[in-house]
C-alpha cells in the first residue's frame, strides 16, 4: 500500500484534519464551496479548516462543512502558530502562490511533513490567451481544475455546483426593508469591481439606472457608496436603493437572494448569484469567460447565451434590433454574456486600473439596449413562474 492509499485509508476509517487554504477574493473563495462539500462527503470524519484572509470568512462562516475558519491578518508568524497546533494530515493549496508555499515549506521546517495538493491555475495558457487574442477551443472551468487536482483521491464532481450558506435572518424582507411593492421582482446592479477594466463606466451605469427595470437595488462596497449615492440622485427613480458601505458579505449575498436577476461585471457577486441560483447577465471587459472563471452551475447547466456587439453568437440575424418575439424565444434559464469584438481584448488576465490604450472599447462598445430588453424579459419570467 503506497503511502497515499495508507492516508486516504485513515482518513475514511479514523478521521483526521485537512487544511486548506485560499486567501482571497470574494468570488475565489466561493468557487473552493464545491471542494469543502467533496471532501466532507469522502471523509465525513475528517475535521476541515479553511485558511483565508480576513475580510473573506463571512463567506464561509455559516458553512457546516468546515470545522475552523483562520484568518490571515497579515500576521505571517502567528497564523503559522496557530495551524502548527492543529496536527494537519494533509495540505491542500486553493490558492497556490508564492505565499502558500512558502507556509507550507515553514511548516515542513517545523517538523510537519505534510502531504499537499495544489491548484494547477494554468496562468500559461491565460498569458498566451492575452498575448495571442485567441481563444481555446474549450473551456476549463476552475471547479474542474479543482477536480482534477482531487482526482488521485478519487474524488469526482457531484454536479451540485457552488454553495454559499446564509446566517438567518428573522424580520422583514427585502421588499420590507427597502419599502417596495412586495412580489414584485428585484432587479441587481452590481457597480464594481476589483478592476476597473473589469466595470462599465458611471455614464452607463447611469444609462441602465434610468432604463432597467425595478425595483432596483445596486450593490457594491465601501468603495462604491458615493458613485450609487450620485446613480440614487441623478436617476430620479423612487424604486432604486442601495446599502454599499452598510451591507456585509453575509447581508449582502442575503438580499441578492431575494432578487430575481443580477447585472453584474466579471466580479465576485457574480459567483454569489452562482452559488445562490440567481439569473445573472454578465458584462465582460478585459476580461474572458475562457480565463474558467465564468458561472458555474448545477450540472447539467442550462445553455448560456452568448452576446458580442449585440448579436447572439452563431445567430447573426439575432440581436437587439430582432423582434420581441424573436428574443422572447431564446433560452433564459442560464446566465448571458455580453462582449465586444474589441481586438485588443483580452487585455490581463485580471484587469488594469484604467485601459491601457486609452478607448476602452471593450466596455464602451456594450450594446445596453440588448442588456435592458434581457434584463426585462428575465424579470418577466420570474414574475410568471
Amino acid at each position: 500500500m503506497t503511502e497515499t492509499d495508507q492516508l486516504l485509508h485513515r482518513l475514511r476509517t479514523s478521521g483526521g484534519s485537512i487544511c486548506l487554504l485560499r486567501l482571497s477574493s470574494i468570488g475565489d473563495v466561493v468557487l473552493c464551496t464545491p471542494v469543502i462539500r467533496w471532501l466532507q462527503q469522502e471523509f465525513p470524519l475528517v475535521r476541515l479548516h479553511f485558511v483565508t484572509k480576513k475580510g473573506m470568512e463571512p463567506l464561509l462562516e455559516a458553512n457546516h462543512r468546515l470545522h475552523a475558519i483562520h484568518r490571515w491578518d497579515g500576521n505571517e508568524s502567528a497564523l503559522l502558530d496557530e495551524l502548527a497546533q492543529q496536527s494537519f494530515d494533509a495540505w491542500i493549496d486553493l490558492h497556490n502562490n508564492w505565499r502558500t508555499l512558502r507556509w507550507y515549506l515553514r511548516m515542513r521546517l517545523r517538523g510537519q511533513h505534510l502531504p499537499r495538493l495544489a491548484l494547477s491555475k494554468n496562468n500559461l495558457g491565460k498569458w498566451w490567451m492575452v498575448q495571442t487574442k485567441k481563444r481555446p477551443q474549450s473551456i476549463i472551468h476552475t471547479v474542474q481544475k479543482y477536480q482534477k487536482m482531487l482526482a488521485p483521491w478519487g474524488i469526482s464532481d457531484d454536479g451540485k455546483g457552488l454553495e454559499l450558506p446564509l446566517t438567518p435572518r428573522p424580520g422583514p424582507s427585502l421588499h420590507e426593508r427597502m419599502g417596495w411593492e412586495t412580489g414584485r421582482p428585484i432587479m441587481a446592479l452590481a457597480l464594481g469591481a476589483q478592476h476597473a477594466t473589469k466595470c462599465l463606466t458611471e455614464d452607463q451605469l447611469l444609462s441602465l439606472c434610468r432604463s432597467l427595470p425595478g425595483p432596483l437595488l445596486l450593490m457594491g462596497g465601501p468603495t462604491d457608496r458615493e458613485r450609487a449615492d450620485r446613480l440614487q440622485a441623478q436617476s430620479g427613480r423612487s424604486d432604486l436603493a442601495h446599502r454599499c458601505g452598510e451591507w456585509g458579505l453575509q447581508e449582502s449575498a442575503w438580499a441578492l437572494s431575494q432578487c430575481a436577476c443580477l447585472l453584474t461585471p466579471d466580479t465576485g457577486l457574480m459567483h454569489i448569484a452562482s452559488a445562490l441560483g440567481i439569473k445573472t447577465l454578465v458584462v465582460w471587459g478585459n476580461t474572458l469567460p475562457e480565463f474558467g472563471m465564468h458561472p458555474w452551475l448545477a450540472q447539467p447547466a442550462p445553455t448560456a447565451l452568448r452576446w458580442e456587439d449585440g448579436r447572439l453568437v452563431g445567430n447573426a440575424s439575432t440581436g437587439s434590433q430582432a423582434p420581441n418575439a424573436v428574443l422572447k424565444n431564446l433560452p433564459s434559464a442560464g446566465p448571458e454574456y455580453f462582449e465586444t469584438a474589441t481586438p485588443c481584448r483580452p487585455c490581463s488576465k485580471l484587469g488594469h486600473p484604467q485601459c491601457p490604450r486609452g478607448h476602452f472599447d471593450c466596455m464602451r462598445s456594450q450594446d445596453l439596449n440588448l442588456v435592458t430588453q434581457r434584463a426585462r424579459l428575465a424579470l418577466q419570467q420570474s414574475e410568471q413562474s
